[in-house]
């Protein structure tokens, strides 16, 4: 019986160890962090959603977070043409959709910073969670997207 009991127990320490060990993605600011995706294995997409602040028209951008600790820009979404805003053939398969213009694109990034702005309504949706970046942070507040174990959210 103790022999069962001393299994099942490094049973449950392996699980536990497994599950605080995996990679998550986090939102952090203000010295807090808000969980986003539990456990990355392979890729997690997320969506930044904000207000350009020239066009000042919705955008959204289209990211996936790799275990790794890399981001990828897969493509972004909007609905003006103008400054600020890629176009360029060599930035990717531009087209039109409706009244919406969208760049696929292939872009690597080793870290993601945002920040909140005036009117930019900046949001970041991932798994089922939107998060309202701009409502919970004062304008200027920087906004870092982090790639690390589970068990860092504890710390």
């Amino acid at each position: 019986m103790r022999a069962y009991l001393i299994a099942l127990a490094a049973a449950v320490l392996l699980v536990a160890f497994d599950i605080l060990s995996a990679p998550a993605l986090f939102l952090q600011a203000d010295g807090q962090k808000t969980l986003l995706v539990r456990q990355i294995r392979d890729a997690a997409p997320f969506t930044i959603h904000f207000i350009h602040s020239v066009q000042k028209t919705p955008v959204e951008e289209f990211l996936t977070a790799h275990a790794d600790g890399h981001f990828h820009l897969a493509g972004t979404r909007y609905q003006s043409h103008g400054v600020g805003l890629p176009f360029l053939p060599e930035e990717g398969n531009f087209r039109r959709e409706g009244d919406y213009f969208v760049l696929d694109m292939e872009r690597d990034y080793q870290e993601l910073s945002l920040r909140t702005g005036v009117g930019t309504e900046l949001t970041i949706a991932a798994g089922e969670q939107i998060i309202p970046a701009y409502e919970m942070y004062p304008v200027g507040t920087r906004i870092d997207l982090v790639v690390a174990p589970l068990y860092t959210y504890f710390l």
